[in-house]
This record gives structure tokens, C-alpha cells and sequence, in this order.
């Protein structure tokens, strides 16, 4: 039991470790930071038990929890008391991010209402910025012109799409952000010249000066549904070992790419005129390379604001959170949400945030 223990927190330091690592360098050691939650209650399991029945054997456990412990607090929120949303100041905003999953165009949910749902959603919580992933519009008007009757209905008159994949050249998908404040500027994000899907900034006028808005979509393990089958355990395909190596082979070069992706928006990120706020759907957890690098001296919503996993993805278990909402420190966050309707294979975030004043 003993070298167990040691196995079970060498994974833990091992895990912690993503967070640091760049995938493309080190790519194994990725599939471990995904782990990072089983792993570190494992820990804990561990640590229990050997305080009951041989203390001495403790310490390691103990020291692989010490060794995560900033990971630790990047995973779980702890605070218990609520805030609430600063609304009486004039210079607050609510900021949301969504990944809309082409607003159920191909009926996934098995709801002819799920648009109409959403469209609903996005009425009750009247965001004043948000940030869309898996953004479908068409320009031909068949009950499909989202860009349009989002725009007209939440009067966001300021916006910009993104388009990243094109059919019949009328119907489009991408990323797309709506704002109530004047868009006074506008752009991609490039790796070695080329300008990746993966992100897009605005900048905006608001009545507490310009900032500028990254709305985020990291890329994706692009998983079959029999690649799902697998990882469920479902049918003979659970026995199918081609699978379980395609699925690994898939997960190998997302990191990878993934990895490039984050360091590039890092970048720049740290080159900005303005605060900054990034929005989106990372892909990866907040024990990840993904997020520690794209966070760096931003604040996270969900952490100034609430306690727990905050899961954001609708699949398996819910101990997913892979949407975010970081904050220039220059800006205060209240009233942080994860809105558990289901829309999407993921849950729309938001919060309202508004300037430090001193």
C-alpha cells in the first residue's frame, strides 16, 4: 500500500505540473492536469486513511497536496458568501460568454425549442457584452438569421462575426461578440503570420474608457460520437483498443495545438493598450497549461465570486469547468453565474463587473 501511496501522489505532482508545461514540449504530462480532480481527492482519500491506520505513512499524501495547493485554488472556488450584482452603479456592465453549439441547429437536444429557449435566456439576463462560440447565422431569412435577431433583440447594436467555416455562402459559423458600446476596433490573433480560428478581439468604448474584449475558442479534441461510445464504456466498443488509440491520438495533437494557440493569445494579451477581458470556451480545465497561461495577472470570475468545481460543460461528470470569464485587475466582478439550463453542451457564464475605484 505504501508504494501505491507514492504512485497516487507522484500523479498528483505529476498533474499539477501541466499547468506549467508547455503540451507541445511535454504532451503527456497534459492527459494528467485533465486528471487532476480524481486524482487530488484520491489524495485526500489516501491522506485519511493513513492517518487512521499508520500515521507516519501520511506525509505523502500531505506533501503532494502541499506541492498542488496553487493549483488547488485555481480549481476550487471558496468563496461561500454571495455576491451580488453591483446594478446601482452606471458604470457596471454585465459581460457573458456562451458556446452556443450552433444554437441546436442540428437538434442534438432533441428540442425544437432549444433556440427559442435560448433567445429567452438571453432576454432575462440582458447581458451588455457577450461573447458567442460556435456562432451559426444565415443570411437567407429561414427562421436562422441569429446575427440579425439577437442583435434587434437585445438592442446590441454593436457587433462582430468572425466567420471561420462557410456553406452555400449564405450560411456562416465563428466566433461572434455583441456590445452595447461602440466597436472602435476589431481583430484576429496570429501564430507565425497565419491567424488562427481560435480567437478575436474587440476593442470598446464604454463610459469607463476603452477595453478590450478576447473572445476565445481553444481548440477541440473533435471527438466521433463512437469516440464517446468508447470513453462511456458502451457496447463492444469499450474492448475496441483501435478506438481507445484513435481517441489518444486525437488528444495528443489537440494539446499540441492547443498549446501554440494559448501562447499566442498570451501574448497578446500582454501586448494591449487597454484592460483586458477574455471570454470563451478554453477546452481544457483550470488545472491546465491552457488556462494558467492565458490567465496570468487576470482575476477570475468564478473565483472572486464563488465556491466549488463550477462546472460549465454538460457531459459525463460534472466536474468540467471549461468556459471562463478572466478580468483586468483594474475591474471588480459580482454577481458571477453559471446559468444550468440546458441549452448547450455547455453553460452560459456571467457576471457584472464595473472599475476599482479607490
Amino acid at each position: 500500500m505504501a508504494i501505491v501511496t507514492v504512485f497516487i501522489a507522484l500523479s498528483l505532482i505529476i498533474s499539477v505540473s501541466a499547468s506549467y508545461f508547455p503540451p507541445g514540449k511535454a504532451w503527456i504530462i497534459a492527459f494528467f492536469g485533465l486528471a487532476y480532480i480524481p486524482i487530488v481527492i484520491l489524495n485526500f482519500s489516501v491522506l485519511i486513511f493513513w492517518v487512521i491506520i499508520r500515521i507516519k505513512y501520511s506525509f505523502i499524501p500531505f506533501i503532494a497536496i502541499l506541492i498542488s495547493s496553487p493549483v488547488f485554488f485555481h480549481v476550487f472556488g471558496i468563496h461561500f458568501s454571495k455576491t451580488e450584482e453591483k446594478n446601482i452603479e452606471s458604470n457596471s456592465f454585465k459581460l457573458m460568454t456562451f458556446n452556443v453549439r450552433n444554437f441546436d441547429l442540428y437538434n442534438w437536444e432533441h428540442n425544437n425549442e432549444t433556440k427559442s429557449n435560448i433567445f429567452k435566456m438571453l432576454v432575462d439576463a440582458q447581458p451588455d457584452i457577450l461573447c458567442f462560440q460556435e456562432f451559426y447565422s444565415s443570411d437567407k431569412d429561414l427562421g436562422w438569421t441569429n446575427e440579425k435577431d439577437i442583435s434587434k433583440l437585445l438592442k446590441l447594436p454593436e457587433h462582430y462575426f468572425k466567420i471561420t467555416n462557410t456553406v452555400e455562402k449564405y450560411e456562416h459559423w465563428g466566433l461572434c461578440t455583441f456590445s452595447r458600446y461602440p466597436i472602435i476596433g476589431k481583430g484576429g490573433v496570429s501564430i507565425n503570420g497565419k491567424e488562427t480560428k481560435a480567437c478575436v478581439y474587440t476593442d470598446l468604448e464604454t463610459p469607463s474608457g476603452i477595453v478590450r474584449v478576447y473572445n476565445v475558442h481553444l481548440q477541440s479534441f473533435h471527438l466521433s460520437y463512437k469516440d464517446y461510445e468508447t470513453i462511456d464504456m458502451k457496447n463492444d466498443s469499450a474492448l475496441n483498443l483501435e478506438a481507445g488509440k484513435s481517441i489518444f491520438s486525437k488528444m495528443k495533437k489537440t494539446y499540441v495545438t492547443r498549446g501554440a494557440q494559448v501562447q499566442a493569445i498570451a501574448k497578446h494579451i500582454r501586448s494591449s493598450p487597454y484592460p483586458v477581458f477574455v471570454c470563451g470556451d478554453f477546452n481544457d480545465n483550470p488545472s491546465s497549461f491552457s488556462y494558467n497561461t492565458i490567465k496570468g495577472n487576470l482575476n477570475d470570475a468564478f473565483l472572486e465570486n464563488s465556491w466549488g468545481i463550477g462546472y460549465t460543460y454538460d457531459y459525463w461528470l460534472p466536474i468540467f469547468r471549461i468556459d471562463y470569464l478572466l478580468v483586468d485587475q483594474r475591474w471588480n466582478t459580482s454577481g458571477f453565474k453559471v446559468i444550468g439550463e440546458d441549452l448547450s453542451d455547455h453553460y452560459p457564464v456571467m457576471c457584472t463587473i464595473s472599475p476599482v475605484t479607490e
